[in-house]
């Protein structure tokens, strides 16, 4: 991996499953040791969720199988994050895609690799080339005080937002999808939550 140290970069998160052999997550320790902006490793497919830090990055261990990028979007109390950045976070941009920027299996770049619309692929369009779409940021600030149920609920600074599998029910004067995440299951107004 190309030396990102002089990038404006935050983060980067690597998802990977957690089948590979032992030395491959050995030689992942590695990389974080050669790359300051690599914050987190999230190996799924565990036999248990847990969290270690690494050189204070986070390597996550999760349950979930992640078949493809059709497993995003899921809104659950489980992915609750109840910490000051979330909350500002959540206030005034959108939780899930702001500042974010993705590469899928394929290497298209997305703003999360389940929306449809690509911004090249890796092979042939850079980083900064894909940034400076701007399709690629128009829903970074759509806050969950616009969307549709959510704008409701109690727990909608401590929640992620999923655009990219919505109910496709409503739509704002600037042509953003507001409307519910299709994934969520709970109901602000009984307080229940369904499958």
């Amino acid at each position: 991996m190309n030396d990102l140290s002089r990038t404006t970069l935050k983060g980067i998160e690597i998802i990977l499953p957690y089948r590979i052999k032992l030395e491959n997550r050995l030689i992942n320790k590695n990389i974080i040791k050669s790359n300051n902006k690599i914050n987190r490793l999230i190996y799924f497919g565990c036999s248990e969720n847990k969290h270690e830090k690494y050189l204070n990055r986070i390597i996550s261990y999760v349950i979930d199988e992640i078949i493809n990028e059709k497993n995003c979007g899921v809104i659950s109390s489980n992915y609750f994050n109840s910490n000051l950045e979330t909350y500002t976070l959540s206030i005034n941009h959108n939780s899930c895609l702001h500042k974010k920027i993705s590469i899928d299996a394929e290497g298209n770049i997305r703003n999360c690799p389940s929306m449809p619309q690509s911004f090249g692929n890796i092979k042939d369009t850079t980083l900064e080339e894909a940034l400076e779409h701007p399709d690629l940021k128009k829903y970074w600030n759509l806050t969950k005080d616009h969307i549709e149920v959510c704008k409701d609920c109690e727990f909608r600074y401590i929640c992620t937002d999923c655009r990219a599998y919505t109910e496709r029910t409503h739509e704002n004067s600037e042509g953003l999808d507001t409307s519910k995440p299709l994934k969520c299951g709970y109901n602000p107004y009984t307080g229940k939550w369904e499958e």
